[in-house]
């Protein structure tokens, strides 16, 4: 009798250790499974979000410049000019001193027109021919920019840039975004393109042959003065002052 007791007591102390065990198992595999489950959620959650940690692209800013035209009609009403002498000859000896210049009508790089006619406006205009792949032009910009902090430029003078002999092969193309990375603070009228490299509408016009290219006009309508090339704030000064005084 005691032995069968015995026995009795084992075999339900082995069912017990069983369940136990089962139970203890079958909480392991759920929490291995709920832990699963957290990994691939937190996957798919770093998966989703993965391009907050990319370096935003320069993208809508770059893309919408880049898109911006390197080329816009050009109308010129008058007489062109005579073409500037590449011998870097005096102001007082340039075969254009007292023509009148012609109108330029075009618009900007974002369409805006802008018409340079000094004569009908009444006001004293430099109209600066700009290429961007030009060296010239790039060392020149800066010095304008440094000429305009001086104080130096006229109150009764108006600055107009002409973005001219585009080449896309080129550095620093497309313009638009070479003007705004060199920080030009005056209008630009964007020349219609004849040829790259070559010389645009507004450039033959105003009778162009090199970069970075000067034609100063005055309140008459009238050529004052006209200079290619780099040139130094005192000497552009001087340029300006006598051009604003003939």
């Amino acid at each position: 009798m005691a032995n069968r007791q015995r026995a009795e007591a084992r075999r339900k102390a082995q069912a017990k250790a069983a369940r136990q065990s089962g139970e203890g198992g079958g909480l392991k595999w759920l929490w291995v499974a709920l832990g699963v489950v957290v990994l691939v959620v937190a996957g798919i959650v770093v998966f989703a979000s993965g391009g907050d940690d990319s370096p935003t692209t320069t993208g809508t800013d770059d893309t919408s410049k880049s898109s911006l035209p390197d080329s816009q009609p050009v109308t010129v009403t008058g007489d062109p000019l005579v073409a500037f002498p590449k011998d870097g000859s005096a102001p007082a000896d340039d075969p254009g001193f007292g023509a009148t210049a012609p109108v330029l009508s075009g618009l900007d790089f974002q369409g805006d027109p802008i018409v340079i006619d000094p004569a009908k406006e009444g006001q004293a205009y430099m109209v600066v021919f700009l290429a961007h792949w030009c060296v010239h032009c790039n060392a020149e910009v800066p010095r304008l920019l440094d000429w305009k902090k001086t104080g130096g430029v006229p109150d009764n003078l108006k600055i107009i840039g002409v973005a001219t002999a585009v080449d896309p092969s080129l550095p620093n193309y497309p313009p638009a975004d070479w003007f705004s990375v060199k920080g030009w603070s005056w209008p630009v009228m964007v020349d219609e393109s004849l040829g790259a490299q070559t010389a645009g509408t507004a450039a033959r016009a105003y009778g162009a042959s090199g970069w970075p290219y000067f034609v100063i006009v005055g309140a008459d309508g009238k050529v004052k003065a006209r200079y290619s090339g780099e040139i130094e704030i005192d000497a552009l000064q001087q340029l300006v002052d006598d051009a604003m005084a003939a």
